[in-house]
């Protein structure tokens, strides 16, 4: 493929879209970006993508076309959820032609409770982004004749220095182990946290451009599958990267939490402990309960690239959110009393 090529990338300010268009540039292409706020450089653009029809620079044709763009947020009422997720696609997929090359990028998790994304019932996913992004890959297979879907997991950030555009998703967990809002490490015990790089994504979608459109609609599943970290061994990861940035800077070290599963947890020690926990300990295990589900993962995902290890990965993001983020990695954890 050469420079000369057309190509757009949504979200292209975010952690993935962000590496997306670093990688391209460096392949020797020449794509313009789109983003709700925008970015720096002369083919960087605005564009609410499906609340507002896109600009002229933007109204194609493409010949190719890298779909970022996606709202990670797992609390969005359903309709809302289709209006960030679903609804930026149907917009998207009106600039490209039958000989645009689609790269729509989704979730490992798009297959949610079923293992699959034929089910547009809420029911069979755990949370509002899931069935979205469910949804959007249904869209595809049913409007684009020459598309690639790119499933992945937790997102981290370069491998080299941990480099991410934007911090978000999986950062709670050091936000909370900092702020001690996270009492225990609620997860199954053969739990698996899979993970992947931006490299990993960016280097993938790189490859897919220089092999060309397929014939018919192609699925990667990036990740490490079976042999992804246990959720407990990366909750040590998260600590050790945490607690060597805070001996760098003279803070205390963060202690191991206790560990439980999240039938132990619900059932046994939250219904007594809830009817002793002021308000905003109420409001962070609400908060937290929505990621258990994430960490009682026990069947690995499918993939169909396996990437290198991330323990490393891991490490060095957290290190340098620690580091972007100073004053949140500083706090000491306070103990939770009635």
């Amino acid at each position: 493929m050469s420079g000369s090529v057309r190509i757009l990338v949504t979200g292209a300010t975010g952690a993935v879209g962000g590496a997306v268009m670093r990688a391209l540039d460096a392949a020797g292409h020449r794509p313009h970006g789109v983003s709700r706020r925008g970015g720096t450089g002369p083919r960087q653009h605005v564009w609410q993508v499906g609340r507002e029809e896109p600009p002229p620079a933007l109204r194609g044709p493409w010949d190719t076309v890298v779909h970022c763009a996606a709202d990670t947020r797992w609390n969005l009422p359903f309709e809302e959820a289709e209006r960030a997720n679903v609804d930026p696609l149907r917009a998207v997929l009106r600039l490209t032609t039958p000989e645009t090359h689609l790269v729509h990028l989704s979730s490992s998790y798009a297959t949610g409770l079923a293992g699959d994304v034929t089910s547009p019932s809420p029911d069979a996913y755990r949370n509002s982004y899931e069935w979205s992004k469910a949804a959007t890959e249904r869209l595809v297979h049913a409007e684009s004749a020459r598309a690639d879907i790119v499933r992945f997991p937790v997102v981290m950030g370069a491998r080299t220095d941990g480099l991410l555009d934007r911090y978000s998703g999986f950062f709670w967990l050091p936000t909370s182990l900092c702020s001690g809002a996270v009492p225990a490490m609620v997860a199954e015990e053969k739990a698996l946290l899979d993970i992947v790089s931006t490299d990993d994504v960016a280097q993938h979608v790189t490859r897919l451009l220089a092999a060309g459109a397929p014939a018919a609609t192609r699925l990667s599943v990036l990740g490490r599958g079976d042999r992804a970290q246990p959720v407990a061994e990366a909750f040590e990861t998260v600590r050790a990267a945490l607690n060597t940035w805070r001996a760098a800077h003279g803070v205390p070290p963060l202690d191991r939490l206790p560990s439980m599963t999240p039938e132990q947890w619900n059932r046994f020690y939250l219904p007594f402990a809830e009817q002793h926990l002021d308000r905003a300990q109420l409001l962070r295990v609400t908060a937290f309960r929505a990621y258990q589900g994430y960490l009682s993962v026990t069947e690995p995902f499918e993939v169909t690239h396996r990437v290198p290890d991330t323990a490393l990965v891991l490490h060095r993001s957290i290190r340098r959110w620690a580091e972007t983020h100073a004053s949140a990695a500083r706090r000491v954890p306070r103990p939770w009393r009635t």
